[in-house]
């Protein structure tokens, strides 16, 4: 059973036989927001080692670490830094 993070993370989803999976930026989802533009996520579980039944989240490149919001969803925004 999926948590509601990571169901939520999973929403924004689309996946395209030639690409693989991907963002559909039609759809809400879990982003990180970094000197005002949205990091695309990297859905791939397979690229990172983890638990039985852990979900890795990676974001990447950051352009400015130290201006970071993550966005869960339309109503939730969580600054990152201080």
């Amino acid at each position: 059973m999926m948590s509601k993070v990571e169901n939520k993370f999973l929403h924004s989803r689309k996946s395209d036989k030639e690409y693989g999976s991907h963002v559909d930026n039609k759809k809400s989802g879990v982003f990180l927001k970094s000197a005002g533009e949205k990091v695309v996520p990297i859905f791939s579980k397979g690229e990172v080692e983890g638990a039985k039944e852990e979900y890795i989240m990676f974001f990447a490149p950051v352009k400015d670490r130290l201006d970071c919001i993550l966005e869960v969803g339309d109503d939730i925004k969580i600054p990152l830094t201080k």
